[in-house]
């Protein structure tokens, strides 16, 4: 395997923060949380009292899928950040992870609420109204996203969909990472995107029984659930050659990358986070790092009861109380797919800007073997590990590191 090194000169994302990625950045310092009352419709069936929402302007996706959309937008913002507006055909590839497709919200209104007659769906009156729109099943392809970025950047290099739950976004980051380091692409646009706030995706949810009651509190001993969030989180990757070439400054540097999976059961993780330990310590042994020298761990952590003990178990395992660990989930929401990756934007401004972040919602942690960091600070980490996991038994580990000048 070549010895390249992988830089993050782009960062692109759209969160229940506004302002993009340095929207993001400056709401998890403030500590307050951007979740929310829904605006797009209303929650009261549903017994869910919040959202991470996007409230900002998008771009026109595909046909009114969100997710295309926060995709899109995500993608612009990462290259300009890059300095490669207008200039997609030096992108080597796109890897994106995305997630389960339903209905749009535009379809419930246009083919599915009005056949609902005397509190029954017509299904041949849905019939009738779809049977005509050749076009309709592409909205729910996965990798269609990819085509829409490809075609508006004029990339026509490699492209990768991963379709694998809360992970999705990571494993999508993991794949283009390891792709730069082995030279197959100089530049590669990775991340992920979500958006299941529409009656459907809530509903799914909400029968799993896997959304809070209230606020979001991660590692909280009051935890119930998670708030459902949406959004995209988009990264470019480059070779050191390419980025000097082009004189960009870097943000922050991928030097490793985990994955594993449970074994265990579709919606549980292994309760000793046997799992989360292997992907964890696949990502320091790819960076070549022991456990001492990891300055925080950014973890999935949910707010679920059983989700968030496994996690600190394995965190504990690895790490033990030595390094302080924190969960964004209770700022941004839960964005499913995407939530790796806009967690790997708000790692790569972190190490930039020389913060950790604190865990909004969080006020009485469990008495674990972790150290919960409750509030932001800066304390100029120079190595963050980023866990990721979803339904499935899905696992993937990121290490992000400050640039290491002249090595």
């Amino acid at each position: 395997m070549s010895d390249r090194r992988v830089l993050i000169t782009g960062v692109g994302a759209r969160t229940a923060y506004d302002g993009g990625a340095e929207g993001l950045f400056k709401g998890l310092i403030s500590g307050k949380t951007a979740l929310a009352k829904a605006n797009s419709f209303d929650t009261s069936p549903l017994d869910v009292s919040y959202v991470g929402e996007v409230s900002e302007q998008l771009n026109v996706g595909l046909r009114g899928d969100r997710k295309s959309a926060l995709a899109l937008s995500a993608t612009n913002d990462a290259l300009d950040s890059a300095s490669l507006k207008g200039q997609g055909h030096l992108v080597g590839g796109l890897w994106l992870g995305t997630g389960l497709s339903s209905v749009t919200p535009e379809e419930l209104r246009e083919d599915v609420f009005p056949n609902i007659i005397n509190g029954e769906l017509v299904r041949d009156q849905i019939y009738r109204d779809v049977a005509n729109d050749r076009l309709a099943p592409l909205v729910h392809l996965p990798e269609l996203t990819s085509e829409l970025i490809a075609n508006k950047i004029g990339c026509t290099g490699i492209n990768y969909t991963s379709f694998s739950a809360c992970a999705a976004g990571a494993q999508a980051i993991a794949e283009a990472f390891r792709a730069v380091r082995r030279g197959d692409v100089d530049i590669a646009v990775c991340g992920g995107h979500d958006a299941m706030i529409h009656p459907l995706g809530m509903l799914s949810f909400v029968q799993l029984g896997a959304l809070a009651s209230g606020i979001s509190m991660p590692f909280d001993k009051r935890r119930d659930g998670f708030v459902l969030g949406e959004g995209a989180g988009i990264l470019v990757l480059e070779s050191e050659k390419s980025a000097a070439a082009r004189r960009v400054n870097p943000i922050a540097e991928i030097v490793g990358a985990g994955g594993s999976i449970d074994a265990f059961q579709p919606t549980a993780p292994h309760p000793e986070g046997a799992g989360a330990t292997a992907a964890m310590m696949r990502a320091l042994s790819d960076a070549g790092v022991d456990a001492s020298e990891v300055n925080h761990v950014n973890a999935h952590g949910t707010g679920t009861p059983v989700g968030d003990k496994a996690e600190a178990k394995a965190i504990g395992g690895l790490f033990g109380d030595k390094v302080g660990v924190s969960s964004i989930k209770g700022a941004v929401g839960h964005c499913i797919a995407s939530a790796g990756a806009v967690e790997a934007v708000a790692m790569a401004l972190a190490i930039r800007e020389g913060f950790t972040f604190g865990t909004i919602g969080c006020e009485q942690p469990e008495d674990w073997p972790i150290s919960i960091q409750l509030r932001s600070k800066q304390d100029y980490p120079s190595l963050i590990l980023s866990n990721s996991m979803g339904f499935g038994g899905q696992n993937c580990s990121l290490l992000f590191s400050s640039v290491r000048r002249g090595s």
